[in-house]
């Protein structure tokens, strides 16, 4: 496949997304569509296409066989071993560690007027909001007894991220690996978080070390399991804190 192909398949759903993110979902909003349902649905539709797509890929452009067995080896989904848990629980307190410490640099491009993030994204996804913990609201939606919300949320959100994973890791870095060889994971890392993640310009130092770890680790480790796992451990402090609003908001209410 050449680069810029597969450049495209990293550009247009991240435009798709930057769209989404700074004019598609303030004009669902317009239109009386809940913050919530029209912020998301951006965010995930252009990534939740992946997943058809990277196997519509292998079957077409490589005419790859459509089994269990064939989709496994091809997408590097073979299980990893124990001890790649070591690396993968590295990888996630890399992620978190660099995040935190270049948190105070995402704030001073979020004040710049061209890297600034749109007004109505609320704390913490609005570096320069005030969060308060434990959150009341998510989206404009009251977190009180909001079982529901968590119960589509999560797999959602799941599925967006083994979408992400089986088209940047499983199918596209061993196609990087044969063109680039060791420092594919680099090329990956750098397109998955300049490219797809253009939206977050406010974040585009902050997000480096995170969207590097992940492909290092799918390439040492060859499985796309390893990446999966560093993606969504390294997003489930969202889910605990929602579940903390959700359970601490139910007792105040109480």
């Amino acid at each position: 496949m050449p680069f810029w192909l597969q450049f495209l398949l990293f550009f247009i759903p991240g435009i798709l997304i930057y769209y989404g993110v700074f004019y598609g979902t303030p004009k669902l909003v317009n239109k009386k569509v809940p913050v919530l349902y029209a912020f998301w649905f951006w965010l995930w539709f252009p990534v939740l296409l992946l997943l058809p797509l990277s196997i519509g890929l292998y079957l077409f452009l490589e005419d790859g066989t459509f089994t269990v067995e064939a989709v496994q080896q091809r997408f590097r989904l073979q299980p990893f071993s124990t001890g790649d848990w070591l690396w993968i629980g590295l990888a996630v307190l890399l992620t978190i560690f660099f995040d935190q410490i270049l948190e105070p640099v995402g704030k001073v491009l979020a004040k710049h007027k061209w890297l600034s993030p749109p007004e109505y994204l609320p704390a913490p996804f609005h570096p320069l909001k005030k969060f308060s913990f434990p959150p009341k609201q998510f989206f404009g939606v009251t977190l009180s007894g909001n079982w529901k919300l968590l119960a589509v949320f999560i797999p959602l959100h799941l599925l967006a991220m083994f979408s992400e994973e089986m088209m940047w890791r499983g199918y596209l870095l061993p196609i990087q690996e044969a063109m680039f060889g060791g420092n594919a994971w680099m090329i990956n890392g750098l397109l998955w978080a300049w490219v797809l993640h253009i939206a977050l310009k406010w974040h585009v130092i902050g997000m480096i070390p995170g969207m590097l770890i992940a492909p290092l680790i799918a390439q040492y480790t060859q499985s796309t399991w390893a990446s999966f796992a560093v993606h969504a451990i390294g997003n489930a402090p969202l889910w605990i804190i929602l579940l903390i609003g959700v359970l601490s908001t139910n007792k105040e209410a109480n």
